[in-house]
């Protein structure tokens, strides 16, 4: 009898220490789960909070944002042109078209075409509206200086750009007008109806250039033109945007202004020209 008393008692006291050490084991995986949830908890919290204040994104963040280029590491580079053309001041010719009569080609100027000044009520002065297919130069055999200035405006009346075929001017070897660009060597073509595209040529080199230029504009608008001349060299601005800067002439050229028309002109379009100013 007491060796059954003692098995039993040794039993029972088995059974309160596996209790116990399950209770315990409960207690610790509890707390384990409770400290888990609470560390998601704040890992969730923080990321909200970062989003939310603008916060760095994480590794896996930047990544996707570079996979679909949108990564912004650096600001864009703040970039500032310089207009830095200066008229020569000795003046060679200007055009005082408003001190004209209207409704006549300018005694000053010949073409192989037609023209006529006209009042534009937008723009103040007299303005020599040109003919397709029309070249135009100063009667008067004025050479071009070697180093000078040659200014004048352009202006457009049009439902679009695009009713415009390219508007030329330039420098021609010879004062001729026996044709449309005759004796050209160098020049500049607003290309109106590519809408954003401005040329250049040059027959020394046989050197050609193409640039993005916003037209739209100018439609029904004016653009004033800004050419240097220094030796070999010719810079164009339109407006206060340079266009062109190259060598386009071989040395000791011969130099005469030429502008020409648009070879068509639909809708009843119109191009004219005016405020020429040359000097060296």
């Amino acid at each position: 009898m007491k060796l059954v008393s003692v098995k039993g008692n040794l039993l029972l006291a088995a059974c309160l220490i596996t209790m116990t050490a399950h209770a315990q084991l409960g207690n610790l995986l509890q707390k384990a789960k409770d400290k888990g949830t609470q560390k998601a908890s704040e890992a969730i919290d923080k990321k909200l909070d970062g989003k939310t204040s603008g916060n760095n994104t994480t590794g896996s963040d930047s990544e996707e944002a570079a996979a679909n280029g949108t990564t912004n590491s650096h600001k864009r580079l703040s970039v500032e042109s310089v207009f830095d053309f200066v008229p020569a001041d000795s003046v060679l010719y200007t055009s005082r078209f408003d001190m004209l009569p209207t409704g006549v080609l300018p005694a000053a100027w010949k073409t192989n075409g037609s023209g006529q000044l006209v009042k534009v009520g937008e723009f103040p002065g007299s303005w020599l509206q040109v003919q397709e297919n029309a070249t135009y130069k100063l009667k008067q055999n004025l050479i071009l200086p070697e180093n000078g200035t040659i200014e004048f405006d352009i202006l457009t009346s049009c439902d679009k750009v695009k009713d415009l075929s390219p508007v030329q001017f330039g420098v021609a070897e010879n004062n001729s007008v026996s044709d449309w660009n005759e004796g050209d060597i160098a020049h500049v073509e607003l290309m109106y109806y590519n809408d954003n595209e401005v040329s250049s040529f040059a027959h020394f080199g046989n050197k050609y250039n193409s640039v993005t230029f916003d037209l739209n504009p100018y439609a029904n608008a004016k653009m004033h033109v800004s050419i240097v001349l220094k030796g070999q060299q010719m810079k164009v601005y339109l407006d206060k945007t340079k266009v062109l800067d190259a060598q386009m002439f071989k040395e000791n050229a011969r130099k005469y202004f030429y502008f020409s028309a648009p070879l068509e002109m639909k809708n009843d379009a119109k191009v004219f020209f005016g405020n020429v100013r040359i000097a060296e």
